[in-house]
Protein backbone atom coordinates (compact mmCIF):
# COMPACT_ATOMS: atom_id res chain seq x y z
CA UNK A 1 0.00 0.00 0.00
CA UNK A 2 1.05 3.60 -0.42
CA UNK A 3 1.54 5.66 2.71
CA UNK A 4 -1.59 5.68 4.86
CA UNK A 5 -3.40 8.77 6.03
CA UNK A 6 -2.74 9.92 9.59
CA UNK A 7 -4.25 7.32 11.90
CA UNK A 8 -5.17 7.52 15.60
CA UNK A 9 -3.70 4.63 17.58
CA UNK A 10 -2.20 3.31 20.78
CA UNK A 11 0.97 1.28 21.30
CA UNK A 12 0.18 -2.17 22.70
CA UNK A 13 3.59 -3.86 22.72
CA UNK A 14 7.08 -3.49 21.31
CA UNK A 15 10.13 -5.71 20.88
CA UNK A 16 13.61 -5.32 19.48
CA UNK A 17 14.26 -5.86 15.78
CA UNK A 18 17.94 -5.93 14.94
CA UNK A 19 20.37 -3.52 16.56
CA UNK A 20 18.46 -0.26 16.18
CA UNK A 21 14.84 -0.99 15.23
CA UNK A 22 11.62 -2.10 16.90
CA UNK A 23 8.59 -4.13 15.93
CA UNK A 24 5.53 -2.48 17.45
CA UNK A 25 2.01 -3.82 17.89
CA UNK A 26 -0.40 -0.94 17.33
CA UNK A 27 -4.14 -0.72 18.00
CA UNK A 28 -5.57 1.72 15.45
CA UNK A 29 -9.03 3.09 14.83
CA UNK A 30 -9.38 2.16 11.14
CA UNK A 31 -7.18 -0.93 10.86
CA UNK A 32 -7.49 -2.67 14.22
CA UNK A 33 -4.35 -4.38 15.48
CA UNK A 34 -1.36 -4.03 13.16
CA UNK A 35 2.37 -4.78 13.39
CA UNK A 36 4.89 -2.23 12.16
CA UNK A 37 8.65 -1.94 11.88
CA UNK A 38 9.94 1.29 13.41
CA UNK A 39 13.29 1.50 11.65
CA UNK A 40 16.07 3.06 13.72
CA UNK A 41 13.67 3.79 16.59
CA UNK A 42 16.33 3.04 19.22
CA UNK A 43 18.63 5.76 17.94
CA UNK A 44 18.42 8.99 19.98
CA UNK A 45 18.21 11.05 16.79
CA UNK A 46 15.39 8.94 15.32
CA UNK A 47 12.11 10.74 14.66
CA UNK A 48 10.43 7.89 16.56
CA UNK A 49 12.65 8.12 19.65
CA UNK A 50 10.64 8.97 22.77
CA UNK A 51 7.28 8.75 21.01
CA UNK A 52 6.57 5.03 21.25
CA UNK A 53 5.06 5.08 24.73
CA UNK A 54 2.03 3.02 25.80
CA UNK A 55 -1.23 4.47 27.15
CA UNK A 56 -0.92 7.77 25.25
CA UNK A 57 -2.78 8.30 22.02
CA UNK A 58 -0.55 8.62 18.97
CA UNK A 59 -1.00 9.65 15.37
CA UNK A 60 0.95 7.69 12.78
CA UNK A 61 1.36 7.00 9.08
CA UNK A 62 2.69 3.74 7.68
CA UNK A 63 3.26 1.95 4.38
CA UNK A 64 3.93 -1.50 2.97
CA UNK A 65 2.24 -4.80 2.26
CA UNK A 66 1.83 -8.04 4.17
CA UNK A 67 1.49 -8.53 7.91
CA UNK A 68 4.51 -6.41 8.80
CA UNK A 69 4.37 -2.84 7.52
CA UNK A 70 6.70 0.12 8.03
CA UNK A 71 6.08 3.04 10.37
CA UNK A 72 6.77 6.26 8.47
CA UNK A 73 5.67 9.16 10.71
CA UNK A 74 4.54 9.64 14.29
CA UNK A 75 3.12 12.39 16.48
CA UNK A 76 1.50 12.63 19.91
CA UNK A 77 -2.06 13.51 20.75
CA UNK A 78 -1.41 15.59 23.86
CA UNK A 79 -5.08 15.50 24.90
CA UNK A 80 -4.57 11.98 26.29
CA UNK A 81 -1.32 12.30 28.24
CA UNK A 82 -1.72 10.23 31.39
CA UNK A 83 -0.14 10.35 34.83
CA UNK A 84 -0.41 6.80 36.18
CA UNK A 85 0.63 5.05 39.36
CA UNK A 86 2.23 1.59 39.37
CA UNK A 87 -1.06 -0.24 39.95
CA UNK A 88 -2.68 1.51 37.01
CA UNK A 89 0.33 0.85 34.76
CA UNK A 90 0.33 -2.88 35.44
CA UNK A 91 -3.44 -3.02 34.99
CA UNK A 92 -3.13 -1.35 31.59
CA UNK A 93 -0.30 -3.70 30.65
CA UNK A 94 -2.75 -6.52 31.32
CA UNK A 95 -5.43 -4.91 29.12
CA UNK A 96 -2.92 -4.36 26.31
CA UNK A 97 -1.84 -7.98 26.48
CA UNK A 98 -5.46 -9.11 26.36
CA UNK A 99 -6.00 -7.15 23.16
CA UNK A 100 -2.83 -8.58 21.60
CA UNK A 101 -3.90 -12.13 22.50
CA UNK A 102 -7.57 -11.87 21.53
CA UNK A 103 -7.66 -9.61 18.46
CA UNK A 104 -6.75 -10.95 15.01
CA UNK A 105 -4.59 -8.66 12.92
CA UNK A 106 -5.89 -6.05 10.50
CA UNK A 107 -9.60 -6.35 11.23
CA UNK A 108 -11.18 -2.95 11.97
CA UNK A 109 -12.52 -2.68 15.52
CA UNK A 110 -13.88 0.86 15.68
CA UNK A 111 -16.24 0.22 18.61
CA UNK A 112 -13.52 -1.50 20.61
CA UNK A 113 -11.08 1.31 19.86
CA UNK A 114 -13.61 3.83 21.18
CA UNK A 115 -14.10 1.68 24.29
CA UNK A 116 -10.34 1.45 24.86
CA UNK A 117 -9.86 5.16 24.21
CA UNK A 118 -12.54 6.04 26.77
CA UNK A 119 -11.16 3.50 29.24
CA UNK A 120 -7.66 5.01 29.06
CA UNK A 121 -9.04 8.52 29.45
CA UNK A 122 -11.16 7.66 32.49
CA UNK A 123 -8.80 5.18 34.11
CA UNK A 124 -6.18 7.76 35.09
CA UNK A 125 -8.79 9.76 37.01
CA UNK A 126 -10.55 6.95 38.86
CA UNK A 127 -9.22 5.10 41.89
CA UNK A 128 -11.58 2.13 41.45
CA UNK A 129 -9.07 0.09 39.46
CA UNK A 130 -10.73 -3.29 39.96
CA UNK A 131 -14.22 -2.14 39.04
CA UNK A 132 -12.95 -0.40 35.91
CA UNK A 133 -11.06 -3.50 34.83
CA UNK A 134 -14.09 -5.75 35.31
CA UNK A 135 -16.27 -3.41 33.28
CA UNK A 136 -13.75 -3.27 30.44
CA UNK A 137 -13.29 -7.05 30.45
CA UNK A 138 -17.04 -7.63 30.17
CA UNK A 139 -17.44 -5.02 27.43
CA UNK A 140 -14.45 -6.49 25.57
CA UNK A 141 -15.98 -9.97 25.67
CA UNK A 142 -19.28 -8.54 24.44
CA UNK A 143 -17.71 -6.77 21.47
CA UNK A 144 -15.71 -9.86 20.48
CA UNK A 145 -18.81 -12.06 20.48
CA UNK A 146 -18.13 -13.83 23.79
CA UNK A 147 -20.54 -11.85 25.94
CA UNK A 148 -21.85 -13.49 29.12
CA UNK A 149 -25.59 -14.11 29.40
CA UNK A 150 -26.49 -12.50 32.72
CA UNK A 151 -30.24 -12.68 32.12
CA UNK A 152 -31.27 -16.33 31.91
CA UNK A 153 -30.58 -19.71 33.49
CA UNK A 154 -28.88 -21.83 30.81
CA UNK A 155 -30.83 -24.95 31.83
CA UNK A 156 -34.39 -23.65 31.47
CA UNK A 157 -34.07 -20.10 30.08
CA UNK A 158 -35.82 -18.70 33.15
CA UNK A 159 -34.84 -15.23 34.30
CA UNK A 160 -32.12 -15.08 36.92
CA UNK A 161 -33.72 -15.24 40.37
CA UNK A 162 -32.18 -12.62 42.68
CA UNK A 163 -32.78 -14.89 45.71
CA UNK A 164 -31.17 -18.02 44.23
CA UNK A 165 -27.52 -19.01 43.83
CA UNK A 166 -25.82 -20.02 40.59
CA UNK A 167 -22.65 -21.55 39.22
CA UNK A 168 -20.92 -20.24 36.09
CA UNK A 169 -20.32 -22.60 33.18
CA UNK A 170 -17.66 -21.44 30.72
CA UNK A 171 -18.98 -20.48 27.27
CA UNK A 172 -22.58 -21.07 28.38
CA UNK A 173 -23.52 -18.91 31.36
CA UNK A 174 -25.19 -19.41 34.75
CA UNK A 175 -27.25 -22.29 36.06
CA UNK A 176 -29.04 -22.57 39.38
CA UNK A 177 -27.29 -24.60 42.06
CA UNK A 178 -27.81 -24.69 45.81
CA UNK A 179 -25.03 -22.96 47.78
CA UNK A 180 -23.16 -21.98 44.61
CA UNK A 181 -20.75 -19.04 44.42
CA UNK A 182 -22.88 -16.47 42.60
CA UNK A 183 -26.00 -14.92 44.09
CA UNK A 184 -28.72 -14.03 41.64
CA UNK A 185 -28.82 -10.41 42.79
CA UNK A 186 -25.08 -10.08 42.08
CA UNK A 187 -25.50 -11.54 38.59
CA UNK A 188 -28.24 -9.00 37.88
CA UNK A 189 -26.04 -6.17 39.17
CA UNK A 190 -23.13 -7.32 36.99
CA UNK A 191 -25.39 -7.28 33.95
CA UNK A 192 -25.83 -3.56 34.64
CA UNK A 193 -22.07 -3.12 35.25
CA UNK A 194 -22.76 -2.30 38.90
CA UNK A 195 -20.00 -3.83 41.02
CA UNK A 196 -20.44 -1.66 44.10
CA UNK A 197 -22.06 -4.37 46.26
CA UNK A 198 -20.23 -7.39 44.79
CA UNK A 199 -17.16 -8.92 46.48
CA UNK A 200 -14.22 -7.92 44.25
CA UNK A 201 -12.77 -11.44 44.14
CA UNK A 202 -16.10 -12.84 42.92
CA UNK A 203 -16.34 -10.56 39.88
CA UNK A 204 -12.63 -11.07 39.19
CA UNK A 205 -13.04 -14.86 39.21
CA UNK A 206 -15.94 -14.60 36.79
CA UNK A 207 -14.14 -12.50 34.19
CA UNK A 208 -10.99 -14.59 34.58
CA UNK A 209 -12.90 -17.80 33.81
CA UNK A 210 -14.61 -16.24 30.79
CA UNK A 211 -11.40 -14.74 29.43
CA UNK A 212 -9.35 -17.90 29.99
CA UNK A 213 -11.83 -19.80 27.83
CA UNK A 214 -11.42 -17.25 25.03
CA UNK A 215 -7.63 -17.35 25.32
CA UNK A 216 -7.69 -21.10 24.59
CA UNK A 217 -4.50 -21.82 26.49
CA UNK A 218 -2.62 -18.61 25.67
CA UNK A 219 -0.86 -17.18 28.72
CA UNK A 220 -1.26 -13.62 30.03
CA UNK A 221 2.22 -12.83 31.33
CA UNK A 222 1.25 -9.55 32.97
CA UNK A 223 -0.97 -11.44 35.43
CA UNK A 224 2.12 -13.08 36.89
CA UNK A 225 4.08 -9.81 36.92
CA UNK A 226 1.26 -7.98 38.66
CA UNK A 227 0.46 -10.70 41.23
CA UNK A 228 3.28 -9.90 43.70
CA UNK A 229 2.47 -6.18 43.55
CA UNK A 230 -1.26 -6.18 44.10
CA UNK A 231 -4.24 -8.35 43.29
CA UNK A 232 -6.75 -6.54 41.02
Amino acid sequence: MNQSDWESCYLLHQRSYGETSLIVDIFSYSYGRISLVAKGAKKPKSKFFGYLMPFNKLKITFSGRGNLKTLTNIDKDFSTNTNLNSTQIYSLMYINELIVRLLPQEIPQEDLFKLYDEFIYNFANDKEVGFNLRQFELDLLELLGYGINFNNDIENNELIDPLATYEFVEERGFRKKINADFQGKDIINMSQRDFSSIPPQLSKNLTKMAINFCLDGKQINSREIFKPIKET
